[in-house]
């Protein structure tokens, strides 16, 4: 990841605690997740290669963010709330006075800053430990797998927590050889892909207007329609036959339709 982007990242993350740092955790009508990370988005605007957008229909620059706030989480600084909240604590509050820097904060991510004022490790050093957990998913081969890698040393799981199973449950659930709407049928299962950390089901279907939903763990207890929201209204296409492939991110809830099969 360029350098630049590694910097904006870390912006954007300091950004997030100071959102969340000015909400009353007990109204219940604070800022979702999503409200969050768009404000964040806001004020460090994507620029460059940021903008591009990956196979999930999600900018790079996005992408990146949502899976630097495991870094967040792990440091303890926020905490996850439900499936669509976050709240900070009194570690991340602590950690907005302790590194008024976002070069500090860096530092103290990685598990090498000190106290307020203090001088920080050698920039490369804070920098490198940061790209390493930002770093976009190397391109897979068959099944899913780093070109030369060796899964068993080397995979330490998700950067970002994923659900035991998805489908795209819809209408098109009989022409696949299951039934319609049945979050739990083999037929609209996607797997994941470790390679880049999505979902993904490639299938033929005939000729039609369809629509779906992603259900999550076989049951429509957690589900996501148009425009990744909860419970949202169906995602609707048209296909005009032949192979299409879903792609589902965790890290946003957005599903993307490719009519090609590619």
């Amino acid at each position: 990841m360029p350098k630049k982007s590694v910097e904006n990242t870390a912006i954007r993350l300091k950004a997030i605690l100071e959102i969340l740092a000015t909400q009353d955790p007990s109204n219940p009508g604070r800022a979702g997740r999503a409200d969050v990370l768009r404000r964040a988005l806001e004020q460090v605007p994507l620029e460059g290669p940021e903008a591009d957008f990956l196979a999930s229909g999600v900018a790079r620059g996005e992408r990146s963010l949502v899976t630097a706030t495991t870094k967040l989480v792990k440091a303890g600084w926020i905490l996850k709330e439900g499936r669509a909240g976050w709240s900070i604590t009194a570690a991340g509050r602590a950690a907005l006075a302790d590194f008024p820097d976002v070069e500090q904060m860096q530092a103290a991510l990685a598990g090498t800053g000190t106290s307020r004022g203090a001088t920080t490790p050698a920039e490369t050093r804070s920098e490198a430990v940061l790209e390493d957990a930002l770093r976009e998913p190397a391109s897979g081969g068959p099944g899913g797998q780093p070109h030369g890698s060796h899964p068993e040393d080397r995979y330490e799981g998700p950067s970002f927590p994923q659900p035991q199973a998805v489908a795209v449950a819809g209408d098109f659930g009989a022409p696949l050889g299951g039934e319609n709407w049945e979050p739990a049928d083999p037929a609209v299962q996607l797997g994941f892909d470790r390679s880049d950390e999505l979902w993904k089901l490639s299938v033929d279907l005939p000729a039609g207007d369809y629509e779906f939903k992603a259900a999550l763990n076989g049951s429509w207890a957690e589900n996501y329609g148009r425009g990744a929201h909860f419970d949202g209204v169906n995602y609707s296409f048209h296909h005009a036959g032949g192979p299409v492939t879903f792609l589902y991110d965790h890290a946003t809830h957005t599903v993307v339709t490719k009519p090609d099969g590619t």
